[in-house]
């Protein structure tokens, strides 16, 4: 594994060398304190140094948290699990649980106990579900309203069978009670 010389080593190494050099010529006796005097300059160097590790290894795990969470919360819907997190991101789990109560405090997202109450999801809000519950209530109402058209239909069709039936009944009447053709009337004493 190959690292660059960091800049601000060889900035601090260079100026103990001058400051050395130049201590040694002028002042032989204060030698000591310039070699201090470096030895602070690099340690300086070796914290900065440290510190810009740091904040870029803070950076890249935050960068890897954030898309693994993206990727978890498109997946799943909204519920994510921090073991999950914490095994996908490779974070410790205490950082995945934290991460995602500080999400959900921020979001509206809620927790949720599992079942053998050993751990906890947490269910945020996501466009999929809301589109879900959407189409399910559109669908409902659909049903509800294709319903009451086929029960206001059957009540229809019901009095026009009834309509039907008195018609019916009342041309049934009428041939009963119509009087006999003359003509075609048999047993009638004839002309």
């Amino acid at each position: 594994m190959t690292q660059s010389l960091n800049r601000n080593f060889l900035l601090a190494s260079l100026a103990t060398l001058g400051v050395g050099c130049a201590t040694a010529i002028n002042a032989p006796d204060f030698l000591g304190a310039s070699f201090a005097f470096g030895g602070g300059l690099l340690g300086g160097a070796s914290i900065a140094n440290d510190r810009a590790r740091r904040k870029d290894t803070q950076a890249r795990q935050s960068e890897r948290v954030t898309s693994t969470f993206s990727a978890l919360y498109e997946v799943n819907r909204g519920v994510l699990d921090p073991v999950q997190l914490s095994f996908m991101a490779n974070i410790p789990l205490e950082q995945a649980h934290g991460f995602l109560t500080n999400v959900a405090e921020s979001t509206g997202g809620q927790k949720i106990p599992t079942k053998t109450n050993n751990g906890v999801l947490f269910a945020f809000p996501h466009s999929q579900n809301a589109l879900d519950e959407l189409s399910k209530n559109a669908e409902n109402w659909a049903k509800a309203q294709n319903q009451q058209l086929q029960e206001q239909l059957e009540k229809q069709q019901k009095i026009l069978q009834m309509m039907q039936l008195r018609q019916a009944a009342a041309q049934q009447q009428a041939t009963v009670n119509k009087d006999p053709d003359p003509w075609t009337a048999t047993g009638q004493p004839g002309l």
